[in-house]
């Protein structure tokens, strides 16, 4: 499977949710962010950072690779989205007028596939309807996950474990990284 994270607009989410699925489903990342930790909490045998003449790797049909790509424009992302299985747009909600770089990066994405899942990241209450509402102005109807605002996502890196191992280790992690884990597999689940 090929997954691409891609926003236009940057501090959406996108490496902490790649790295949330990478660690949970034992993807590889592919990044061209050149300040994401990817290659330093994965692996290097897990992560590869692209340098900005460096063509997209090519990839066995049957690895499991997300495309983590930084919050600013790069041809390859239009190559990475047509090989792609699925892209997800990460969003965080600030107001309906922040949302418009997003609404651009759709427009830019659906020139070359319709295969979107959008996902509210760290969503505090009311956001995932005021998201709604903003994306459906637009006539945008694909699948919007929403991922509610927590720690557990940055204790999860920092400890450089999946959210699966957290909740395995400890009986208080079970019980504050539960949902965010369930949110993980719904959008893994959609993605498959």
């Amino acid at each position: 499977m090929k997954i691409v994270v891609w926003n236009l607009k940057g501090g959406q989410g996108k490496t902490v949710l790649s790295m949330a699925i990478a660690m949970l489903e034992g993807f590889y990342v592919v990044t061209n962010d050149v300040h994401s930790p990817i290659d330093e909490v994965l692996g290097e045998d897990r992560a590869l950072r692209m340098g900005m003449r460096d063509e997209l790797p090519d990839v066995p049909a049957e690895l499991d690779l997300i495309y983590d790509f930084g919050g600013y424009p790069d041809a390859r992302i239009i190559q990475a989205a047509k090989q792609a299985d699925c892209v997800v747009v990460p969003i965080i909600y600030e107001s309906p007028l922040e949302m418009q770089v997003t609404i651009n990066a759709l427009s830019e994405i659906e020139k070359y596939t319709d295969r979107i899942i959008i996902v509210l990241n760290k969503a505090k209450p009311g956001d995932f309807e005021r998201a709604q509402t903003v994306l459906a102005e637009f006539d945008y109807e694909y699948p919007i996950f929403e991922v509610k605002q927590s720690t557990a996502f940055s204790r999860a890196i920092e400890h450089k474990k999946s959210l699966q191992q957290m909740v395995d280790e400890s009986p208080l992690f079970s019980f504050h990284y539960s949902k965010p884990l369930e949110q993980v597999r719904n959008l893994i689940k959609a993605i498959s």
